[in-house]
């Protein structure tokens, strides 16, 4: 098994069986300031016990995940789709996990098919596998811009490395092998066009590097000064986020890069490992939001044990999830 199959379980916390990034964080401190941070639990259909928000759109309309419920004593997953604030439940086998939705309501995700990894694109009411070359032994998503292009990875089991992937949104049907580096996952597709992610600069290196890849071909290595590795985890705009460590020591710590100066900036490794960023630069966490050098904890209520952010729209809102002996999804504002 190659170690890309490590990833597949969860695209946006990249690396966390790897490189030992942290996961779900338990609620954030009661003394914060949270007066315009506020929560909003996100409505479940009819027979759906459980459910998390895993994907919001830019505009912050669209919100997507995936519940859960019981059917002939079977707990079996559903395809959950937010619009303001109704809900609408979708039964179809490939709904394990959502990664993005763009601003036209178009959902991809990732689901195991006969024990092989499937990724999937929900579009016009009606969910779709992704084609995946045959060189392949899987495959999986990890991003969608506004246009509809896809990009994801897919695992050579052959040279035990991993290609990017792109599926243009002008082919469907269609996808493209995109030549970066050796052992290269992408992990974000920005509206022009623009992939990020990250991967070794030489067969056989030990240390990975973050990258982008502009339309015009050209390439350029994301790093952290001091750090032997890092990674690109989310990108909007003109900002990335991620992580940067040294393997095998204290883990690695959160780190946005300003994809036009090309200035880095080490983040308060409190707010856990980071999920996403705005167009503004503001910055997602696990369990808080890092806006202008400080740090807002989501709130939750008192009988939370653990809550979890997944994606941040440009207008700031969060979705995600909350635990209190099942999972329910939420949304946060003002934070």
């Amino acid at each position: 098994m190659i170690r890309h199959r490590a990833l597949a379980g969860a695209t946006v916390g990249l690396l966390a069986a790897v490189l030992g990034l942290p996961g779900a964080a338990l609620a954030g401190p009661r003394g914060t300031d949270t007066r315009l941070c506020a929560i909003h639990p996100l409505p479940l259909p009819t027979g759906v016990a459980l459910g998390r928000a895993q994907a919001v759109d830019p505009t912050g309309r669209f919100v997507a995940g995936i519940g859960s419920r019981v059917v002939d004593g079977v707990w079996e997953q559903v395809l959950l789709l937010w619009r303001g604030g109704r809900v609408t439940a979708v039964d179809t086998a490939l709904a394990e996990g959502v990664v993005g939705v763009n601003a036209s309501g178009v959902v991809v995700g990732n689901a195991f098919i006969t024990a092989r990894p499937q990724p999937w694109r929900y579009q016009d009411g009606r969910p779709t596998d992704l084609v995946v070359p045959g060189s392949v032994s899987g495959a999986w998503v990890t991003g969608i811009n506004g246009r509809g292009d896809i990009v994801g990875f897919g695992a050579v089991e052959a040279t035990e490395n991993a290609i990017v992937l792109r599926w243009p949104a002008d082919r469907p049907g269609a996808v493209e092998v995109v030549d970066v580096l050796p052992d290269a996952t992408a992990t974000a597709v920005l509206d022009d066009g623009t992939i990020l992610g990250y991967g070794r600069e030489s067969l056989g290196a030990s240390s990975y590097v973050g990258w982008m890849l502009r339309p015009d071909g050209r390439l350029t290595l994301l790093t952290m000064p001091g750090r032997r590795s890092a990674y690109v985890s989310a990108a909007r705009g003109g900002w990335a986020v991620g992580g940067a460590g040294d393997d095998g020591e204290e883990g690695f710590a959160p780190v946005r890069w300003d994809l036009r100066t090309g200035a880095t900036t080490m983040l308060d490794p409190t707010a856990g490992s980071v999920e996403g960023v705005t167009p503004d630069g503001v910055v997602l966490g696990s369990w808080a939001v890092w806006r202008d050098g400080r740090l807002t904890p989501l709130p939750s209520a008192d009988d939370v044990s653990s809550l979890g952010s997944e994606a941040i729209a440009d207008n700031g809102t969060v979705v995600g999830w909350t635990n209190t002996g099942r999972l329910t999804p939420a949304r946060w504002t003002g934070c």
